[in-house]
C-alpha cells in the first residue's frame, strides 16, 4: 500500500522485469525478513492511530499521517520532485488519491470503534477486491480457482463480521469499505502504466493532505505534547513500512513475498493484547485464518504458474 493506505494493505506490486523465478536463499531469506519487518511497523503505524483517536478525531490523525507521509517525500525525491509531478493521466492520479484519502479515513474511524486485530484481518481482503474490480472494469480474465479462493476469502469476512447475529456492529463494515476504496486505488493505478510510482506517491499524499486540510478544521482539536510524538510515530512508521515494501516487492517476486504479508495479522494480535489488553475474538481468529488460508493458497498456485512458465 501507499503509506496512506491499509494494507496490507491493498498493494499488489507489479512484476518488473528480469525477475529470477529462481533467487537465492540469502535474498529470498533477507526478503522474506524484510516483508515481517514490513508487516510489523504497518502494525505500529496503526495501533498508534488506534491509540490517538482516543484523544484525536479519527479525521484529525488520519490529517497527521498525511503530513508525515508528505514531508517524508521530499528527502526521497531528492530533487526531483518537479518531475515527480508530470503525469500523462492527470484526472487520474487525482482520483486515485481521493480513493487512498478516503480509504485511510474510514480505516482509523474504525480503529476508533473495533480492535485493531480485527480491523486488519478485514482488510486482508483488500487484494480479492481487486482481483473482482480487475475482472469487471479492466475486464481481466481470472480463472475459477481465483473466484472460489476470493469467495473463501469474502466467507472469511463474514465469520469476523457476523451479519445478522447478535454480535454484529456496523463499525466492522468501515474497515470492508477501507478495503474496497484501497483496492479501487490499485485498480486506477493499473489504468496508469505511464506514470512511474514516485508519481503516484507525489500525488497519493498530496490529493490525500488537500481534501483532509480542507475537512480537519471542522473537527480540530489542539493536540498535546504526546499527542504529536504519537502522531509523528503513526507516520513514520506508515512511511517507512511503505518505503521499505516498495524496495522489497522491486527486488523479488510478489507471489513469494505476499503469504509473509500475513503475518500482520500476528503482530495486530500481540499489539492489541499488549497494549489495549484486548485479546481477538474466536470468530475473528476464525474469520483471519480462513483468509490468511484463501491468500496463502492464491499466492502458491500463483508461485507455481510462475515456475511453469
Amino acid at each position: 500500500m501507499d503509506t496512506i493506505e491499509t494494507p496490507r494493505r491493498s498493494t499488489e506490486p507489479a512484476k518488473p522485469s528480469g525477475f529470477d523465478n529462481q533467487p537465492n536463499a540469502r535474498a529470498t531469506l533477507f526478503g522474506i525478513a524484510m516483508v515481517v519487518l514490513t508487516s510489523a511497523m504497518w502494525t505500529a503505524s496503526d495501533g498508534a492511530a488506534q491509540w490517538l483517536t482516543r484523544t484525536l478525531p479519527p479525521l484529525e490523525v488520519t490529517w497527521v499521517r498525511y503530513v508525515v507521509h508528505v514531508l517524508v517525500l521530499f528527502p526521497w525525491l531528492r530533487g526531483g520532485f518537479r518531475s515527480a509531478l508530470q503525469t500523462k493521466h492527470l484526472s487520474l492520479q487525482v482520483l486515485r488519491g481521493v480513493f487512498s484519502a478516503f480509504s485511510a479515513i474510514t480505516f482509523i474511524i474504525g480503529l476508533n470503534l473495533i480492535p485493531i486485530a480485527e480491523a486488519t484481518a478485514i482488510t486482508f481482503v483488500a487484494p480479492f477486491v481487486i482481483m473482482g474490480l480487475a475482472a469487471m472494469l479492466l475486464h481481466e480474465k481470472v480463472e475459477l480457482r481465483r473466484w472460489i479462493a476470493a469467495g473463501v476469502g469474502l466467507a472469511g469476512v463474514l465469520v469476523i463480521v457476523q451479519p445478522g447475529g447478535d454480535a454484529f456492529h456496523w463499525s466492522a463494515l468501515l474497515p470492508l469499505l477501507a478495503a474496497i476504496l484501497g483496492a479501487s486505488a490499485i485498480v486506477t493505478t493499473r489504468l496508469m502504466p505511464r506514470d512511474d510510482s514516485k508519481v503516484t506517491m507525489v500525488y497519493t499524499g498530496f490529493v490525500g493532505l488537500i481534501i483532509l486540510s480542507a475537512l480537519v478544521p471542522f473537527q480540530w482539536v489542539t493536540p498535546s505534547p504526546t499527542d504529536i510524538i504519537v502522531g509523528a510515530a503513526v507516520g513514520v512508521f506508515g512511511a517507512a513500512a511503505n518505503l521499505l515494501q516498495i524496495s522489497v516487492y522491486r527486488q523479488l517476486p510478489a507471489s513469494l513475498l505476499a503469504p509473509f504479508s500475513y503475518s500482520q495479522l500476528v503482530w495486530a494480535s500481540l499489539f492489541g493484547f499488549v497494549v489495549f489488553g484486548v485479546w481477538p475474538t474466536y470468530a475473528t481468529l476464525s474469520g483471519a485464518a480462513i483468509i490468511a488460508a484463501s491468500g496463502l493458497y492464491s499466492a502458491w498456485r500463483e508461485r507455481q504458474a510462475a515456475n511453469l512458465s
